[in-house]
């Protein structure tokens, strides 16, 4: 019973750690690319959301900052994804070494 449990924290942690480091990889990638790209997310955002929307916001608007969290929100849950799945390979792998 063990094993499993054992299983799933490990898929579990996997997942969250490549959660993180997909937020953490893209916040850098906005603070370094910012002056190269002549802005930052927030600023694309809103550029797009005056373009497509013509809601008149600016690049400190709450409404910039939400569809930002939604954004990270999904590289969040793909950098999750992908996580789990090199967290299960390892698994394997681990437990093909192991001896029952």
């Amino acid at each position: 019973m063990d094993d499993g449990r054992g299983a799933k924290r490990f898929l579990l942690v996997g997942a969250i750690i490549g959660g993180l480091i997909s937020i953490a990889i893209a916040l850098m990638m906005d603070m370094m690319y910012a002056d190269t790209l002549q802005g930052t997310w927030r600023d694309a955002i809103a550029k797009d959301l005056n373009t497509f929307l013509h809601l008149g916001v600016n690049a400190k608007s709450i409404v910039v900052y939400l569809f930002f969290l939604v954004v990270l929100g999904i590289l969040a849950a793909f950098g999750g994804l992908l996580g789990f799945i090199f967290s299960f390979f390892m698994y394997k792998f681990f437990s093909f070494l192991g001896t029952k």
